[in-house]
């Protein structure tokens, strides 16, 4: 038996194909799509509808659930926080007639091993798609999250970052990102679980793709036009194979709402730090919300 996870494949078409392909030769028994399928990425339509003509299992991620929003008519809606949604609100005006779907997908679900094993795929976490265990999330917060009865396995996506950690009687793989991976590697990352000889084994599997295509895509004006100012953000992350969206919102985004700067300003500003100062930064205010709130992401 054998069972190919993919997440957060983020509207790539370019990283899907090529995990496509390199499927096609493994033949896995299963594949299963553990949400964020959409948003961020420059092709939500196709991709959407790529995955809907395969026979494979798909979750919602919090970024379907983004789209589901933001495919509601917008009222009361303060200006930053536009900045914030327009691109899953551009995404949800590409792909609108595939909300009522994206509404019915689970965002984990369960599966046995031959032995009687619980195995669960989830987005983030067994609880919610808004979670996830990155290598420093703390023991008693992974705990937490797998909930008072734990699977033996656990296949999650949602931070960006492989991992594969044994959490008591839970070992936890995070299979990465296709579209967008965040650990400085930029090839499309997913996962690969199977059952060998009376026991569970985990594969990460990396698979390269014309990168710089996608970049080209998210640097056309039509993409900046739909996604708006926070193109420009995505663009780095596809560049760096870092994270970008979440430390320019906590960082640039409050300086906007604040009057101090405007947002092309804003996001020009960010551009100009060098990636390796931009990574300092984004660790220290990681550990320093890990020490508020025992939380990650």
């Amino acid at each position: 038996m054998r069972i190919a996870i993919l997440a957060d494949i983020h509207a790539n078409l370019s990283a899907l194909e090529a995990v496509i392909a390199d499927l096609e030769s493994l033949e896995p028994d299963r594949v299963i799509v553990a949400g964020d399928f959409q948003n961020r990425g420059p092709f939500p339509r196709e991709v959407t509808y790529r995955l809907f003509a395969l026979d494979w299992t798909l979750l919602r991620g919090n970024h379907e659930d983004y789209v589901i929003i933001q495919s509601q008519p917008a009222t009361n809606v303060d200006q930053i926080d536009t900045y914030s949604w327009q691109p899953a609100r551009w995404t949800a005006e590409q792909v609108p007639e595939t909300v009522p779907r994206l509404k019915s997908l689970p965002i984990s679900i369960a599966a046995e091993g031959p032995d009687g094993s619980k195995v669960c795929i989830a987005h983030g976490s067994p609880r919610s798609n808004e979670e996830g265990f990155f290598p420093s999330t703390p023991d008693a917060k992974a705990k937490e999250m797998l909930g008072a009865s734990p699977p033996q396995i656990l296949c999650c996506g949602h931070t960006h970052i492989p991992l594969s950690k044994q959490i008591d009687g839970t070992a936890v793989f995070n299979v990465g990102s296709v579209g967008f991976p965040f650990d400085g590697d930029s090839r499309a990352a997913y996962g690969m679980l199977s059952w060998n000889d009376g026991r569970w084994e985990t594969e990460l599997r990396r698979v390269g793709y014309p990168v710089a295509d996608v970049i080209a895509a998210v640097s056309d004006p039509s993409f900046y036009e739909g996604a708006g100012p926070l193109g420009r953000i995505i663009q780095r992350e596809l560049e760096t194979a870092r994270p970008h969206l979440t430390l320019f919102t906590m960082t640039f985004l409050p300086r906007v709402r604040a009057g101090e700067l405007g947002i092309t300003e804003a996001v020009a500003e960010y551009l100009r730090y060098p990636q390796a100062e931009i990574e300092t930064w984004y660790a220290q205010i990681r550990k320093k919300r890990m020490a508020n709130s025992g939380q990650q992401g």
